[in-house]
């Protein structure tokens, strides 16, 4: 998110995201569709299932570039290392919406600084919201922010042009 999409976006993907798969009914139906239509699954696309479920920015201006997002995070490394991170993203979803009896532990999608770790990771159980006492399972997927991305891209620029420059 952060450089792919702007922040806007972002905050309402985060905010479909958790308000679908958040506690009580909300994440009861998920398990319900996953159960009957397997909607994450590795048959099918981040961007697929995302789609199915209308978790998609309202700005059309947006949504190739969440889409393309989602095909990026194949080239993100997990906390799992046998698994990419849009693998470890459908994993999360399938694991949080296996039926668990007594109930399933709803599922909180945050992000952290790419910085502090380029990995998605995904928690069984934490308290990310300090206002409630429910249990999630954690989602976080990494970010650099878009300013720090036109830095980089910037300095990178004149690198290789004072590289070029030395050479002649």
């Amino acid at each position: 998110m952060g450089f792919a999409i702007g922040d806007n976006a972002t905050i309402d993907m985060l905010a479909l995201l958790n308000g679908r798969f958040g506690p009580g009914q909300r994440i009861e139906e998920m398990v319900q569709l996953q159960e009957e239509f397997k909607v994450f699954s590795s048959d099918h696309t981040l961007e697929f299932s995302f789609r199915l479920l209308g978790i998609v920015p309202c700005e059309e201006s947006e949504r190739s570039r969440w889409f393309d997002f989602l095909g990026r995070l194949e080239t993100y490394p997990s906390d799992v290392p046998k698994l990419n991170g849009a693998q470890r993203v459908i994993a999360a979803f399938e694991q949080t919406l296996t039926f668990v009896k007594g109930g399933t532990p709803p599922l909180h999608v945050t992000t952290h600084s790419m910085k502090e770790d380029p990995r998605v990771t995904f928690a069984l159980q934490g308290q990310p919201l300090i206002f409630t006492t429910q249990f999630y399972r954690i989602l976080s997927i990494p970010t650099k922010p878009a300013k720090e991305v036109k830095q980089e891209a910037a300095q990178a620029a004149r690198d290789r042009r004072a590289k070029k420059a030395a050479k002649k």
